[in-house]
């Protein structure tokens, strides 16, 4: 009887051979009869249980040989190669299911059927520039689809099932100026910076968890994935303890090691341990929904649930795609990703209520205007009255309005013994605008910035302060150059209680540098948790610094005494 089992996202078929024919099991990954990977278990198992049968009846093709037309055994393929390589892979769990995307998607469909031996490094090449003239980004798939093919090609060299790696790419050959895009260069946040993106990401999401959470990554270096599975046993005073990332794979949530095992503590200043009690403060009964359980036979595993410091409006874990698309591109961009996610100059602006308090609160957005061509304003009843970023509205039902409130402030218990009017006239209804606001666009913070890239940020900041290298690359989670494990400088360099000191106290002050240019755009702000930080400077106990000073960060937008 043949079974199926799935590793990676990849379907792989047992069926058993006939009597005198090798392998006895034999395992494939690819139909036969379509040359593509299988698209179900249930097609798998009715392919091999007829393979089965015609094993019983003697009318499989192409009989097992024997004496010495057995040296004669037909060239293994690349699928036939990938099905033995694909089983003694080691890797973490999101490296295999990135692996297996590309191997099903690109890989396989092309070079299944080839035998090792056949493939050239011209065949190679050309199959590259087929899926560039494709329209794939050059650094993109067709770098990513190439390097699964000539990791696989190179351990089938290992194994001796090839004298060379026809895809290992050449030195110093093939085009050297024009293959990087612009926006393929890393571009870093300056603090102001993160700190304006972490307030417009608030403003977007209705929320101040989205305040902290960009603020944290921006003065700790944290990985999305690690700030997102921070829990709240792990805030401790003047430290995070990293010991996480929070990966979804499939359909399931993981609790996995940082990458490189880098679990570190990082230090944090006076006012992110006061933003982070906040934040715990205001969800005290916060935990997640997953339920514990346990994969037998495999080394990660699912989140057993616990007490998050950042979840969702509705409870559950933040997808990092999510919160890329819907608030932290649109807050450095000014303008909305696609329906793909996807960030283009031409993609609808964000609109806000020019009448509100700086930066604005979001309104409906309005098609991008096209230079010489007339523009019409956008017709329909209430188009502006309807609020955009509460993710609730009159039509929803009780139960997420009630969850929306307890995303308020609002404990469940007193949520629940309101009426769903209640909730709308105390939550919603308050958040709506008249038809005739005036209306503005956001101007790009930092445009192609990513989540990553406010780590690249915070690692220019340490060098600028400073910073002794055994610390910074400790608190990046890296391992320098000279010192990786076992190396006499990381033996005899250890990491001072005076440093980290130092660095609270360097980072206290440029957050206090940034918070005070921030000033000078407005002493409010939207965002609940920031407005009370600018008090301060409504309250003429601190001035605003300009932020075209020499001494401050530059950025191109209005101030709203302007």
């Amino acid at each position: 009887m043949p079974h199926t089992f799935v590793r990676g996202g990849v379907i792989y078929l047992r069926w058993k051979n006939a009597p005198g024919r090798t392998p006895k099991w034999p395992t494939t990954t690819i139909n036969p009869e379509t040359a593509q990977p299988w698209s179900s278990e249930k097609e798998a198992k009715k392919w091999g249980r007829e393979q089965e049968v015609k094993a019983k009846l003697g009318l499989l093709d192409d009989p097992a040989p024997q004496g010495e037309e057995a040296e004669q055994v037909k060239e293994m393929t690349v699928a036939e190669w990938f099905a033995i390589w694909w089983v003694s892979l080691d890797v973490g769990m999101t490296s295999r299911s990135n692996y297996a995307y590309y191997f099903r998607a690109y890989v396989l469909p092309e070079w299944g059927d080839w035998p090792l031996s056949q493939i050239t490094a011209a065949d190679v090449n050309a199959w590259e520039q087929r899926l560039i003239a494709a329209g794939y980004k050059r650094g993109g798939v067709p770098s990513h689809a190439r390097a699964a093919l000539c990791t696989l090609l190179g351990d089938a060299v290992i194994s001796k099932k090839l004298d060379s790696n026809p895809a290992l790419r050449q030195r110093n050959r093939g085009r050297r100026s024009g293959v990087r895009a612009p926006e393929s260069e890393k571009v870093w946040s300056t603090p102001l910076e993160g700190l304006l993106v972490a307030e417009r990401s608030a403003v977007l999401s209705g929320r101040d968890d989205e305040f902290v959470l960009g603020v944290m990554l921006a003065f700790t270096a944290m990985r999305l994935g690690e700030a997102l599975g921070l829990q709240r046993s792990y805030v401790k005073l003047g430290l995070l303890r990293i010991d996480w990332q929070l990966q979804k794979v499939g359909k399931v949530w993981y609790m996995l090691p940082p990458k490189d095992d880098s679990n570190r503590d990082c230090d944090i200043p006076p006012f992110l341990q006061d933003l982070l009690a906040r934040q715990i403060k205001a969800h005290p009964d916060q935990r997640c929904p997953c339920k514990p359980r346990r994969i037998e036979g495999q080394l990660e595993q699912p989140c057993q649930g616990g007490g998050f410091v950042f979840l969702g409006p509705q409870g559950a874990h933040i997808l990092d795609s999510n919160y890329a698309q819907r608030f932290f591109n649109p807050a450095a961009d000014g303008r909305y990703t696609g329906p793909k996610g996807e960030r283009s100059p031409d993609a609808k602006p964000v609109l806000v209520d020019a009448g509100e308090v700086w930066p604005g609160e979001p309104v409906p957005a309005w098609p991008r205007a096209v230079p010489r061509e007339p523009y019409e304003r956008p017709a329909g009843r209430g188009y502006q009255r309807r609020p955009i970023s509460l993710g609730v509205n009159a039509a929803s039902s009780k139960e997420k309005l009630v969850a929306f409130a307890v995303g308020q402030g609002l404990t469940r218990a007193a949520a629940e013994d309101l009426t769903r009017e209640e909730i709308l006239d105390r939550f919603v209804r308050p958040h709506r605008r008249a038809d005739d606001v005036p209306v503005a666009s956001w101007l790009p913070v930092k445009e192609w910035l990513t989540p990553h890239g406010m780590r690249h940020g915070h690692s220019t900041l340490l060098d600028g302060l400073g910073t002794p290298v055994r610390l910074r690359d400790d608190r990046m989670g890296h391992a320098s150059p000279g010192m990786k494990r076992g190396d006499m400088r990381r033996r005899y360099t250890h990491i001072a209680k005076e440093w980290r000191a130092q660095l609270r106290k360097d980072l206290q002050g440029v957050w206090e540098q940034a918070l005070a240019e921030r000033a000078w755009f407005g002493r409010h702000s939207p965002v609940a948790m920031l407005d009370d930080l600018l008090r301060p400077f409504r309250e003429r106990q601190r001035e605003p610094i300009h932020p075209f000073a020499a001494d401050a960060d530059v950025v191109e937008l209005v101030p709203a005494e302007a």
